[in-house]
C-alpha cells in the first residue's frame, strides 16, 4: 500500500512542479502580448490623431492663411516701426501708430487719385465703347443690345461682384487687426508659441522663430524694392505716352506687384481702359508697356533684388505658387512664396541641422559669402 501511495504522491508533486514551471512562462507571454497590444493601440490612436489634425487644418485652411497673412503684415509693421523708433526715439506704441497713419494716408491718397481719374475718364470711355459697338455687324450689335436689356443677368452679376467684395473686405479686416495686435505685443504671442514646445527645446524654438522672422523680412524687402521699381517704371512710361493719371496708375501697379501672377494683369486693366478712352492705338501701346515691364520685372528686377535675400530655387517657387493656387485659390497663390520660405527654414534647422547634423543651407547666406 505504501508503494502505490508514494508513487501517487510523487506523480502529484511532479505535476505541481510542471504547472508551477509553466505559470511564469504563461505569465511572461501574456505580459508580452499585452505590451504589444498597448503599442499597437497607441500607434492606431496616433495615426487617427494625425489624420484628424490634417482634416481639421484642411477645413480651417482659409482662416489659417488669413492669420499667416496677418503675421506677414505684422512683421512689416514691426520692422518699420523699429526704424521709426530708432530715428525719432518714440515709444513702440507711438511708432506703430505713426506707421499705420502713414500707410493709411498712402492708400487713401492713391485710391482717391485713381478713383478720380477713372471717374473723369468714364464718360469718354463710354463714348468710345459705344462707337466701337456701333461699328460691329448688325447681328452682333443686336445681340449685345439684347443682353444689355436683360436686367436679371445684370442683377446676378452685380450680386456676385458685391458678395466677392464683401468677403474680400471681411478678410482684409481680419488680416489688418491680426497684424496690429501681433505688432503691438509680439512678445506675448512669441512666448505662447515657445510654450508649445517641451522645456528642453525652448531655446531652439526661439532661434527658429528668429531666423524665420528675419527670412520673411528679407523677402519683404525684396518685394517692396521690386514694387517701387515697377511703380516708377509704370509712371514714367505712362507719362511718356501721355496717359492721364500716370502717377495713380503707377501706384496701383506697384501695389499689385505684391500679388504673384495675377497682380500685373489686374494692374494693367485700368491703364488700358483709360488709354482706350483716348484711342485704340493708345490702348495697344499701353498694353505693350505693361507687358514689357512685367517681363523686365520677372527676368531682371526680381532676381537682382533677391540676390542678397532669401531666394528660393525657381522650380520650388513655381511649384509652390501652382500648388497654393490649386489647393487654396487666390489666397494660396498670394502666400505661396512666404510659406515656401517658412518650409525652407524648418527643413534646414529642424532636419538638416538637428537630425542630420549638417550645416544649414540658405541661398541668401551663400550669396553673401560669394559676394
Amino acid at each position: 500500500m505504501d508503494t502505490p501511495t508514494r508513487t501517487t504522491r510523487q506523480a502529484a508533486e511532479a505535476a505541481t512542479r510542471v504547472e508551477t514551471a509553466r505559470a511564469p512562462a504563461a505569465s511572461g507571454g501574456e505580459r508580452a502580448l499585452s505590451m504589444e497590444l498597448k503599442v499597437y493601440t497607441w500607434k492606431v490612436l496616433i495615426a487617427v490623431g494625425v489624420f484628424g489634425l490634417v482634416f481639421l487644418v484642411w477645413r480651417v485652411a482659409d482662416a489659417l492663411l488669413l492669420v499667416f497673412a496677418g503675421v506677414l503684415f505684422a512683421i512689416l509693421l514691426q520692422r518699420v516701426a523699429d526704424l521709426v523708433r530708432h530715428y525719432t526715439h518714440l515709444s513702440q506704441g507711438w511708432a506703430l501708430a505713426a506707421v499705420l497713419l502713414l500707410l493709411t494716408a498712402m492708400l487713401v491718397g492713391g485710391g482717391y487719385l485713381l478713383g478720380h481719374s477713372v471717374v473723369s475718364q468714364f464718360d469718354q470711355l463710354r463714348q468710345q465703347i459705344n462707337g466701337a459697338v456701333d461699328q460691329l455687324p448688325p447681328p452682333i450689335r443686336d445681340q449685345i443690345a439684347e443682353q444689355g436689356r436683360d436686367a436679371t443677368s445684370w442683377i446676378n452679376r452685380l450680386r456676385t461682384v458685391a458678395s466677392s467684395v464683401i468677403f474680400f473686405l471681411g478678410d482684409a479686416v481680419v488680416v489688418i487687426f491680426t497684424a496690429i495686435y501681433l505688432a503691438a505685443s509680439p512678445g506675448v504671442y512669441r512666448r505662447g508659441v515657445v510654450l508649445l514646445v517641451p522645456p528642453r527645446g525652448h531655446e531652439r524654438a526661439r532661434e527658429v522663430l528668429d531666423v524665420m522672422g528675419d527670412s520673411l523680412w528679407k523677402w519683404l524687402i525684396g518685394q517692396i524694392a521690386a514694387m517701387v521699381i515697377v511703380g516708377t517704371l509704370t509712371t514714367v512710361g505712362l507719362l511718356l505716352l501721355g496717359i492721364p493719371s500716370a502717377a495713380a496708375l503707377g501706384f496701383l501697379a506697384g501695389l499689385l506687384e505684391f500679388v504673384p501672377l495675377l497682380g500685373p494683369v489686374l494692374a494693367a486693366v485700368p491703364g488700358i481702359l483709360i488709354a482706350f478712352s483716348q484711342s485704340p492705338q493708345e490702348a495697344i501701346w499701353v498694353g505693350l508697356l505693361y507687358l514689357a515691364i512685367q517681363q523686365t520685372e520677372g527676368n531682371l528686377i526680381t532676381p537682382l533684388m533677391q540676390k542678397r535675400v532669401v531666394d528660393l530655387p525657381p522650380v520650388i517657387t513655381i511649384g509652390a505658387i501652382a500648388a497654393g493656387g490649386l489647393l487654396f485659390g487666390i489666397l494660396g497663390m498670394f502666400l505661396a512664396t512666404p510659406l515656401a520660405i517658412v518650409a525652407l527654414v524648418l527643413v534646414n534647422m529642424l532636419y538638416i541641422e538637428d537630425k542630420l547634423g549638417e550645416g544649414r543651407h540658405f541661398p541668401s547666406e551663400d550669396a553673401g559669402k560669394s559676394a
